[in-house]
C-alpha cells in the first residue's frame, strides 16, 4: 500500500532533516498527496494515476514552485518505493517539474523590497511604538524574521553597538509551540555592527521592557515573556502598508530592501553577505539584479575593447596611408 511506503519514508526524512522541514513537508504531503494515493497499492499506480494527480496539483490556486515541491515529494516518495518495495520505477520520468516563468512576485528579491524612499514614506506612519522599532530593526540589520524574534537582551550589547545572531525560532515543529534552534546556515553565525539611530531605539525599547515584573536579559527583545507570531506581524505590517500606500511587501521583503540599501551606499557583494550571513554566490545569484555597477562596468570594459580596437585600425590605416604617400 502506498501508505506504508509513505509512512516508511516519513521515518527515515524524520532523522536526515531538520524539525522545522520535517514538519513543512509532513504537512504538506499528507495535504496534496496522502489524501490523493491513501488507499492505492502500489501496483495500481499507473502513469495515468500519475496525470491525474498532476492535473489536480495544476489546478489548485498556489504558486507555480509550491506544485513543484509537491511533485519533488511525491516522486522521492516513489523512489523510496522503487528502493525498499515492488515498485516499477519507469513511472518515475513521467513526474517532471512544471517550467517556472520568471514573473515578479512577492516572493521575489526583484519585486519584494523597499526603497530607502518608499520605507521613510511607511515608518512614517507607524504609531506603535514596538512595532516602530521592530520595523527599523529588520530594515536596518537585514535579519530574517525567525532571528529577530529568537533574540534575547544577552544578544544585544547596546555599547559595544553590535548584534549577535546564533540561533533563530519557528513554530512549526509537530506536537510543540515553538522551537529555538541554530540559524539557516553556517554562514548565518555572525556579528551585526548597529547604527546609531537603531542603538538609540532598542536602548528606549529596553527602558522600557526594564519596567515589567521580573524582566531579565533572557527575555525576548520583541514579545518580553512570549514571541511574536509571524502571522501577528504580518497583520501589522500589512495594516501600515494601507496606511503609508505604499507597495506590499512580506516580511522577508525587509531583507531585500536592506541589500538594496546596502548596495546603493557602495557596499559590494562581500560587504552584503557578511552582514546578512549568506555566502557571496548566494547574494550575487539573488540581487544581482540590484549591482547596476557591475553591468555598467562590463559595458565599460566592453568600449574599452572596441575603443582600443578602433585606435588600432585608425593607426594602421593611418601608416598604410602614408606608405602609399611615398610611393606615389
Amino acid at each position: 500500500m502506498f501508505i506504508q511506503v509513505y509512512n516508511e519514508w516519513l521515518d527515515y526524512k524524520k532523522t536526515q532533516v531538520k524539525s522545522t522541514t520535517y514538519y513543512s513537508r509532513k504537512k504538506r504531503a499528507n495535504l496534496y498527496i496522502v489524501t490523493f494515493f491513501k488507499d492505492y497499492k502500489l501496483h495500481n499506480i499507473k502513469i495515468d494515476t500519475i496525470n491525474k494527480w498532476k492535473s489536480n496539483i495544476m489546478n489548485l490556486n498556489v504558486e507555480l514552485e509550491h506544485k513543484n515541491r509537491l511533485i519533488a515529494d511525491l516522486k522521492e516518495i516513489l523512489e523510496y518505493a522503487k528502493n525498499n518495495f515492488d515498485f516499477d520505477g519507469k513511472i518515475l520520468s513521467k513526474l517532471q517539474k512544471y517550467r517556472v516563468e520568471k514573473i515578479k512576485t512577492e516572493g521575489d528579491s526583484n519585486y519584494n523590497f523597499w526603497s530607502y524612499d518608499d520605507f521613510k514614506k511607511f515608518i512614517q506612519v507607524v504609531d506603535n511604538d514596538l512595532y516602530y522599532t521592530m520595523f527599523n530593526f529588520l530594515y536596518y540589520t537585514g535579519v530574517r524574521f525567525g532571528e529577530m524574534i529568537a533574540l534575547n537582551w544577552n544578544d544585544i550589547d547596546l555599547e559595544r553597538k553590535t548584534l549577535q545572531i546564533n540561533k533563530t525560532l519557528s513554530n512549526k515543529v509537530e506536537g510543540k509551540k515553538f522551537i529555538i534552534t541554530e540559524p539557516k546556515t553556517k554562514n548565518s553565525n555572525r556579528i551585526i555592527d548597529l547604527d546609531n539611530n537603531l542603538v538609540e531605539l532598542l536602548y528606549k525599547h529596553k527602558q522600557k521592557e526594564e519596567k515589567i515584573y521580573n524582566f531579565n536579559n533572557q527575555m525576548f527583545v520583541f514579545g518580553n515573556a512570549r514571541y511574536i507570531p509571524s502571522t501577528t506581524f504580518t497583520r501589522k505590517l500589512n495594516y501600515y502598508i494601507n496606511k503609508a500606500e505604499v507597495k506590499k511587501i512580506s516580511p522577508h521583503g525587509f531583507r531585500h530592501s536592506h541589500v538594496s540599501l546596502l548596495i546603493n551606499l557602495g557596499c559590494d557583494s562581500r560587504d552584503v553577505a557578511e552582514r546578512i550571513g549568506d555566502t557571496i554566490q548566494v547574494v550575487e545569484k539573488t540581487y544581482y539584479h540590484m549591482f547596476p555597477q557591475k553591468k555598467k562596468r562590463t559595458v565599460e570594459v566592453l568600449n574599452m575593447i572596441n575603443s582600443k580596437q578602433s585606435y588600432v585600425i585608425h593607426i594602421k590605416v593611418k601608416m598604410l596611408y602614408k606608405v602609399n604617400m611615398k610611393k606615389n
